[in-house]
């Protein structure tokens, strides 16, 4: 499947949302299920299935009011959801991960397309702007990279980071339509897109990793001799209960070897997504700790992307599978584009 990274413009400045995902769930006692829209929209929001084979129609599949916000499924809808009791499944469910914030539940979950297969996208003009945070160009931070951009010299990035590094759960990554790459090749056809001349990515990360890992890793990031280097770990330091002193530490650590080894290297820290909130193991009130230390290291040649800030954001005003790519600490292809988009800001 050939990849596709259309251009597109970042969710908090376009003119037109063109990819809102929705996952559609039924609470208990209610008469349809439903699922939240990122903005109001002017008019009757346009409706695909995540995999594009199929449109769906108002009227027949969904309704929406106009001034809100809300989708709501019809009886006979084709658009899949899942009831209260298919979210909050028994011990040793069939695609079930152990266990719901109160430790009595397991939690739907799925790796490959299994929630990317189950989602909707929603394109529509706002009739509101957004207003949540906006990540700012960090100019001062990488001035060496946007000259050797500018100049189509030599660009090698090197990421390091976890799963969702790897580009877990994008659809081009598991084989699904419309075969969008992971955020990391996203940054990479980015940078490209903007300055032209040729961008190189070598990947490191490994999935089930936290930065104490890569602080042992860094003698193959330095081989690589980048121009570029993005650190970019913290949900498994979170769910593993890593204090946010280490994972500083750990984070200083591998930006400071980096640019003792290659000292025209430009570092970005990549502060993580949330994992859902209903899953044991997610640590709601450490990612903005980690966010906090991040913000610390920031320095001319060290710079942090904040994808922390704006996912809070959106997981307030929707659903956290909404964005998911597995049900607790993936992104879908949404998350893999506003994960790029806020790399990406940096550069201006």
């Amino acid at each position: 499947m050939k990849p596709k990274n259309p251009p597109h413009a970042p969710v908090w400045m376009a003119p037109a949302i063109d990819a809102d995902p929705l996952f559609f769930g039924q609470a208990e006692g209610s008469a349809a299920a439903t699922a939240r829209l990122l903005l109001v929209p002017k008019a009757t929001p346009q409706l695909v299935k995540a995999t594009c084979d199929v449109t769906y129609e108002a009227g027949r599949d969904f309704t929406w009011e106009p001034g809100s916000r809300e989708i709501r499924l019809t009886p006979k809808s084709r658009i899949p959801f899942r009831t209260q009791a298919q979210l909050l499944l028994p011990p040793g469910s069939p695609d079930s991960i152990a266990a719901s914030r109160d430790g009595k539940k397991h939690l739907l979950f799925g790796e490959g397309h299994f929630f990317h297969d189950q989602q909707v996208s929603a394109a529509y003009e706002p009739a509101e702007r957004w207003s949540g945070p906006v990540p700012a160009a960090d100019a001062p931070g990488l001035s060496r990279s946007m000259e050797r951009l500018a100049a189509r010299e030599r660009f090698k990035i090197v990421m390091l980071g976890d799963s969702i590094s790897t580009g877990a759960n994008a659809s081009g990554v598991v084989g699904a339509p419309p075969g969008q790459m992971g955020y990391p090749d996203l940054v990479a056809d980015g940078l490209h897109q903007r300055f032209g001349g040729g961008v190189e990515l070598a990947n490191l990360s490994v999935g089930g990793t936290n930065a104490g890992w890569g602080v042992g890793q860094m003698p193959a990031a330095i081989a690589e001799r980048p121009e570029l280097f993005i650190i970019a770990f913290g949900m498994n330091d979170a769910s593993g209960k890593r204090s946010p002193s280490k994972y500083r530490k750990d984070v200083t650590r591998m930006a400071r070897v980096m640019r003792t080894a290659c000292p025209d290297c430009d570092v970005v820290c990549v502060a993580t997504m949330t994992a859902n909130e209903t899953w044991h193991y997610a640590a709601p009130q450490v990612y903005p700790e980690y966010l906090a230390q991040l913000l610390t290291l920031r320095e001319p040649g060290l710079a942090v992307a904040d994808v922390t800030s704006v996912w809070s954001w959106i997981v307030e005003r929707k659903s956290a599978l909404d964005l998911s790519g597995n049900g607790v600490n993936h992104p879908n292809d949404f998350g893999h584009r506003l994960y790029a988009d806020v790399v990406l800001a940096l550069f201006g």
